[in-house]
């Protein structure tokens, strides 16, 4: 079962805070219950591009081969933060690997984490275990499944 995160409406699965995710077993995804939560924080689907494959991969996995899975942004902010949940497949592994990214390392240090620099230039993925609305877990179940 995923567990309720800090942030409100968003649940993670398992692994210990501050770890960040590369290896997470397809089937633990698969038999994972999910709770009954409609609220998607804000976070719509996205482009799988290059150019965002590249927002959301640390530059210590960027020798690897990596297939997005999944993508949702939140950029429904004032401020101009704009957030990006991945879920990102080991093509060679076949584990996968739960990121959240954002265009500026100061909203990751801000909340008190170490910012990860990533392929793009100017976004960073925090340094903890993801966390995610209930949507974005059923559609990863989805994907993996069929």
């Amino acid at each position: 079962m995923v567990l309720e995160s800090s942030i409100p409406h968003e649940y993670y699965l398992g692994d210990l805070p501050g770890r960040l995710q590369y290896s997470k077993d397809t089937t633990e995804i698969l038999n994972t219950d999910l709770p009954i939560d409609d609220d998607n924080c804000g976070y719509e689907f996205c482009e799988q591009s290059i150019e965002n494959l590249n927002r959301v991969l640390p530059l210590s996995q960027s020798k690897k081969k990596w297939r997005i899975l999944l993508m949702m942004k939140n950029a429904k902010n004032e401020n101009g933060e704009i957030w990006i949940k991945s879920a990102l497949l080991n093509v060679e592994t076949g584990k996968v690997a739960l990121l959240t990214s954002t265009n500026n390392r100061d909203n990751i240090i801000r909340r008190g984490n170490r910012p990860v620099k990533t392929v793009s230039d100017s976004w960073f993925v925090g340094h903890y275990r993801m966390s995610a609305p209930i949507i974005f877990w059923k559609e990863l179940k989805n994907r993996i499944a069929y």
